[in-house]
């Protein structure tokens, strides 16, 4: 395990700044612009993530993507640290359209890093590992919002994200080497991402599809739960608190998950139990009311539930993959900004016509698709 060490490390730090500022964008965002263009906001954002997924085959094959990963770590540190400081709008916005744009082709690189020193064979061990650790840091952002977050200014939350990325770079500096040789000059037919190779792959077309479905629902109760309760009268402390319990499954599963798909399950059971649970507790959430016990343990079994299918997910692809497949791993990670666009597209629309609680039955019905998905899963055991 010594030799993921700095990936694990990298990610781990990248993971704390992304979990410290996941639960307040949009709070921030809703302080200086309307619902509606909030929405748009995210959309932008994941717009722009996209087209980088679309050419960041190309440009590893250009500049190498150690890189690339520290121009864009850069980026990622300074436009968090302006979110902290800035009081236009328009400051307010570019920055965080910088950071939703670049921030998940930094775990892209990760993926081929740590893709490069992996055996098929421990696949899901090692991408569970990986996935906790990475987990580990995102729980510890709502233990930042809860220490720091004062009176409702998000201020410090902002700065101790923005510090966070200092390891990942130097990391990035002194340490990671590629041990595989990078294309420089770029060929004819590595150009595009294969989209019809992706689709007749039948077994990395599921993956995706069932992490697509993974990211809408992700996308969907980031930008709207916390604006839900915070409107039933929960406080940031205790959304803090509540948070933070809703993502431990995220550390405590998805390691021995990914060892019981390696060696005893396989990756189909466990998703589809995974999407059980996230959609049941999702038919549940609009009666719940203001009780902050019952929404504490309904978010806990729906994370029961998503860090199943995250790890399984993650798990399958991988195996039916290698670290020279750059392009189809791109369209696999293209599903969390293809999910950010769909869940927040779907929230702005849907509340043009229905209520708040409505939301969480249509979100139970695109993770039933999911589970269909993973029922046609052939198991790797």
């Amino acid at each position: 395990m010594l030799r993921f060490v700095s990936v694990f490390v990298s990610v781990f730090f990248l993971s704390i700044n992304f979990g410290a500022v996941l639960y307040v964008n949009s709070t921030l965002l809703n302080g200086f612009f309307s619902p509606e263009k909030v929405s748009v906001l995210f959309v932008l954002g994941a717009l722009g993530n996209i087209l980088l997924f679309l050419i960041a085959p190309k440009l590893i094959e250009t500049i190498g993507k150690r890189f690339l990963l520290l121009v864009f770590l850069v980026l990622a540190a300074g436009s968090t640290f302006i979110l902290s400081t800035a009081t236009e709008a328009w400051v307010i916005a570019i920055s965080f359209l910088i950071y939703s744009s670049i921030f998940f082709i930094i775990y892209y690189v990760f993926d081929i890093f740590l893709e490069e020193v992996s055996k098929d064979t421990r696949t899901g061990e090692i991408r569970g590992l990986y996935m906790t650790i990475l987990n580990l840091g995102i729980l510890l952002g709502p233990v930042i919002l809860a220490l720091f977050a004062v009176d409702g200014n998000l201020t410090p939350i902002y700065i101790v994200a923005s510090f966070a990325l200092v390891p990942p770079i130097l990391v990035g500096i002194f340490d990671l080497h590629s041990k595989t040789q990078e294309w420089h000059g770029l060929h004819k037919h590595h150009a595009l991402l294969p989209f019809r190779l992706w689709w007749r792959t039948k077994s990395v077309r599921r993956a995706t599809l069932a992490k697509l479905v993974l990211e809408i629902f992700f996308a969907l109760m980031v930008i709207y739960v916390p604006i839900y309760l915070h409107g039933l009268g929960f406080e940031w402390s205790e959304l803090g608190v509540m948070f933070t319990v809703m993502l431990l499954p995220f550390v405590i599963l998805e390691w021995p998950a990914g060892k019981l798909a390696d060696k005893l399950l396989g990756e189909k059971e466990l998703m589809i139990v995974g999407f059980i649970l996230m959609g049941g507790a999702l038919i549940a959430m609009p009666s719940l009311g203001k009780v902050f016990l019952a929404w504490t343990a309904v978010l806990l079994v729906s994370r029961i539930g998503a860090s199943l299918v995250e790890v399984t997910a993650e798990s399958y692809f991988f195996k039916h993959v290698d670290e020279s497949d750059t392009r189809l791993i791109s369209i696999f990670r293209l599903a969390r900004p293809a999910g950010v666009i769909g869940g927040a597209v779907l929230g702005a629309a849907l509340l043009n016509f229905i209520s708040f609680e409505n939301i969480f039955y249509v979100l139970a019905v695109i993770v039933f698709f999911g589970l269909k998905e993973s029922l046609a899963l052939r198991d790797t055991l």
